[in-house]
């Protein structure tokens, strides 16, 4: 008994000394952090000045604002970010840019191959905030090597590739290392220009399906007319989102050229297709647009009928139109959309 109590002894003696130990290395590491805060507050303090003159002016030159210890550019790099989160413009751009691929670049390297996915996440997102397109091919690399990097990484890599590269990007597009959802397409697309899209639309059918149903929303979003060959073969698809988000996008584009393609839908088994289809014909000339949104308007889908009401009163003569259906029409479905639609106001 006693030598179990000496043993419970023990075992309690050594966790409070790793408790101890591992408080006091907790202590040490809390005060050298502070310590290093407080030294590149003061480092920005004491050379605030120096580096507003090369940022705003023309009086000082790279060399003296040369780092001389790891730091210094610790410290620097806090200094753009705080700038960054002030000021912005193309100018101040290009001088952060001189002077961290002058002597960042390695600074910026090791944390970008760092452990700590933290670290290498922050740095990511201060190449992009920074704009320092000297970090493209550092950047790029990464994704030549085994390590597993986690979705929240590789879509900055993705990003900073699409902001500094006007052709690598359709690559990772095409065959990105872990599966993207729509939200995620969504945010790389919005980064690229029209050039850039037009690129990656050259590759439409090798691209994956749910980039392909993003890249059509954008079409209508960003109204690029051009595109509209594209939604029409979309059109062929035999898949039922990609044909809904092409009809949608059409539109949004506010045309309705390939009347007798267009019209093709209103006879669908798909409702959806049929309300699209409702909404492009409100673009569409009064004599060809009317006979097809006023058997649409007679729809046993509630959505489809109100978008045709919607669509007709918008035509020339639409209240006119409207009140034919209420006064002539023999189907109750297609009076009550027409009367409700009637005195509204859009």
């Amino acid at each position: 008994m006693d030598k179990l109590l000496l043993s419970l002894l023990l075992v309690i003696v050594v966790l409070l000394i790793i408790l101890f130990a591992l408080f006091f290395l907790l202590v040490f590491y809390r005060m050298q952090e502070v310590k290093k805060k407080e030294a590149i507050g003061k480092y920005i303090e004491d050379r605030q000045v120096d580096w507003y003159e090369y940022l705003f002016g023309d009086g000082l030159s790279l060399v003296a604002l040369k780092p001389h210890k790891n730091l210094e550019l610790e410290a620097i790099d806090e200094l753009f970010f705080r700038i960054n989160y002030h000021f912005s413009s193309e100018e101040i751009n290009d001088k952060v840019n001189a002077f961290a691929s002058l002597y960042m670049s390695d600074y910026y390297s090791k944390k970008l191959t760092s452990r700590s996915r933290e670290l290498r996440i922050n740095t990511l997102n201060k190449i992009s905030l920074f704009n320092l397109q000297f970090m493209l091919d550092p950047v790029s690399s990464l994704l030549e090597k085994k390590k597993k990097y986690s979705k929240t990484e590789l879509l900055l890599i993705y990003e900073i590739i699409v902001k500094f590269s006007r052709t690598d990007f359709v690559t990772h597009f095409v065959a990105p290392k872990v599966p993207l959802g729509e939200f995620d397409y969504k945010k790389l697309l919005m980064e690229l220009d029209e050039e850039q899209i037009n690129l990656l639309a050259k590759d439409f059918n090798v691209l994956p399906e749910l980039l392909q149903l993003t890249m059509i929303e954008i079409i209508g979003v960003h109204h690029y007319l051009d595109w509209l060959p594209l939604l029409h073969q979309c059109l062929d698809n035999p898949a039922q989102e990609i044909r809904i988000r092409a009809l949608k996008s059409i539109a949004e584009l506010g045309v309705a050229n390939s009347l007798e393609l267009y019209e093709s839908f209103s006879h669908s088994t798909i409702w959806e297709e049929r309300l699209m289809t409702a909404k492009i014909f409100r673009f569409a000339p009064t004599e060809e647009a009317l006979p097809i949104l006023e058997r649409l308007i007679k729809d046993p889908n509630y959505q489809v009928r109100a978008q045709a009401a919607k669509s007709i009163k918008s035509l020339k003569n639409g209240h006119q139109a409207l009140y034919s259906v209420i006064t002539m029409s023999t189907d109750e479905f297609a009076i009550d959309v027409a009367e409700e639609m009637f005195g509204k106001e859009y």
